[in-house]
């Protein structure tokens, strides 16, 4: 929230709490086959994209310490601050136009360089964090 960039209105957001989302994934014009190949988008895409990355990366830890990841949130700060490389960060984008129709008066947030708003940490990098992930557990 301190990067500088536009904010909306502050009755858009609560200033005293936690900021989100932690991370992000591709959540527009995503292809789906049900019956026919088509276009959709939202939250209903990105979350799969994001759980099948951490399951991946949970697969891994599991086979080889018998232990799953655990509470994920404070793994993908430590992530972030210690191999950036894990997160491609999106530094170009807005979520001020989210639905057709949109208009001037319209507001939302900003993406800027690191943690921001619209794509918290950014989207993740499969391999960088498993390798991340064997660095910081040893395996």
């Amino acid at each position: 929230m301190a990067s500088g960039v536009k904010l909306p209105p502050a009755s858009y957001f609560n200033a005293q709490g936690r900021g989100f989302p932690d991370i992000a994934a591709l959540g527009s014009a995503v292809l789906i086959y049900d019956g026919i190949i088509e276009k959709v988008g939202g939250t209903s895409c990105s979350c799969p994209i994001v759980a099948g990355i951490i399951s991946l990366l949970n697969d891994y830890v599991i086979a080889k310490t018998g232990k799953p990841l655990g509470f994920l949130n404070p793994l993908i700060y430590q992530m972030a601050a210690a191999q950036p490389t894990a997160f491609t960060d999106i530094t170009v984008g807005d979520n001020v136009c989210t639905e057709g129709g949109c208009s001037a008066a319209c507001k939302g947030f900003y993406t800027a360089k690191g943690w921001d708003p619209v794509t918290g940490w950014g989207t993740p990098v499969y391999t960088e964090m498993l390798a991340y992930i064997q660095k910081t557990f040893n395996i």
